[in-house]
């Protein structure tokens, strides 16, 4: 090649030059490449000296994943909001913590609900579920387990005729049935709330009292624990159903079954006791993991009874997103932000009813939840989750 290039006239020189070039590039690449890949051995040789012998724990199976299904199910009881795919718009949403003093705290809350609200594009749930007072100027939302009887009761002596009520249960909501704004009046974007009804002057103020929605679903599903006659109440609703979702074997014979169904209605009615039928399995009020279970499947299958009102997504009943709710207490914050509702409301005399209520209720949602299985305690929070976020629980 030297000879070659020798006769060559001076472009052959520079060619020369760039294949010697071209040589030691290479050579250098080739060279710094095997010199990564002997110090990443050394390195790995030393940090872990058993990771490359053939008889090393490592490539033995690893004890702890190797558990019973039983173990496995046995997860962190702090309820938190689950995983949001990298699609959705509320992905990179972080509520802040809310402001000390109180007034400041129900603007923040309106704020984070228009976010949210713009982010999802203001779902619509057509619900209305209020109750305008001409007197206070003031229209209330009941939310069910968040304070709801405390306000009915204050109406119901304030407002409502007793002679309209029904024997013997004196504070039923239905007292206050003329009070209430019907959907189908519903008059859109005639003033600065989108939605409005005919009945209600623009500068009505609008509230709401709302709760953690895992504590409102725990006390719903207690009220047959520590009530017998709710048994009988709840019958339909979510009891029965939840007893044979829970209990029901398949191995069953269809007269056994039969029979086992029959002593649970007369239980459920008072018309049985379980010494009367000691080897039946449903003759018992339902475990929390059955309850939650029973609305997971519902909601699961569309079944309008996963969305009893007791316990339905505060934000779907409120429908929060359409109907402009001006001031949102928080049941776990009432003694500082009563008095400001009161005053707005101008009933500052009525303080003491509402402060010095009955709230104490021994609920640890921890506890409830840990009963539950991963897959149960994760679909419970996705039903709850647009709660979680928007009113910022956790």
């Amino acid at each position: 090649m030297r000879r070659c290039f020798a006769t060559m006239p001076y472009g052959g020189w520079i060619l020369q030059r760039l294949l010697y070039i071209i040589s030691i590039i290479v050579i250098c690449y080739v060279f710094i490449g095997y010199s990564e890949a002997i110090w990443y051995f050394i390195d790995s040789a030393v940090s872990d000296p058993d990771s490359h012998r053939p008889d090393s724990d490592s490539h033995r199976p690893d004890s702890d994943s190797q558990q019973p299904d039983s173990q496995q199910s046995v997860i962190s009881t702090q309820p938190r909001p689950p995983v949001i795919p990298p699609s959705d718009p509320m992905e990179l949403w972080v509520p802040l913590l809310e402001p000390e003093d109180v007034q400041e705290r129900f603007k923040e809350r309106n704020k984070v609900v228009k976010d949210l609200c713009d982010l999802m594009e203001s779902p619509d749930f057509e619900q209305s579920n209020m109750y305008y007072f001409p007197n206070l100027r003031a229209t209330w939302i009941p939310v069910f387990g968040a304070d709801s009887a405390l306000w009915k009761k204050f109406f119901i002596n304030q407002y409502a005729s007793k002679r309209s009520g029904r024997a013997g249960d004196p504070n039923n909501l239905g007292l206050l049935s003329k009070y209430l704004l019907q959907y189908k009046t519903v008059m859109e974007g005639t003033g600065r709330k989108s939605r409005h009804f005919t009945k209600e002057p623009d500068e009505v103020v609008r509230f709401t009292v709302i709760r953690h929605p895992l504590s409102r679903l725990i006390t719903h599903f207690r009220k047959p624990q520590l009530e017998r006659g709710e048994l009988a109440a709840l019958k339909d609703q979510w009891v029965r159903p939840s007893i044979l979702l829970g209990r029901n074997d398949p191995n069953w014979a269809d007269e056994q079954k039969y029979s086992f169904e029959l002593e649970l209605n007369y239980w459920i009615d008072g018309k049985l006791t379980p010494e009367q039928s000691p080897n039946n399995p449903l003759l018992s009020p339902p475990t929390f993991p059955e309850f939650v279970r029973f609305i997971v499947d519902a909601a699961d299958k569309g079944d309008e009874r996963a969305y009893n009102v007791h316990w339905r997504p505060i934000s779907e009943w409120l429908d929060i997103c359409q109907n402009d709710i001006d001031i949102i207490v928080k049941h776990e914050k009432v003694e500082s932000e009563i008095p400001v509702l009161l005053e707005k409301l101008h009933i500052t005399s009525h303080e003491d009813y509402f402060l010095l209520a009955d709230r104490a209720d021994g609920i640890n949602i921890e506890d409830y939840m840990g009963q539950l299985s991963k897959q149960d305690q994760e679909k419970i929070n996705a039903f709850y989750d647009m709660d979680y976020r928007i009113f910022g629980y956790q």
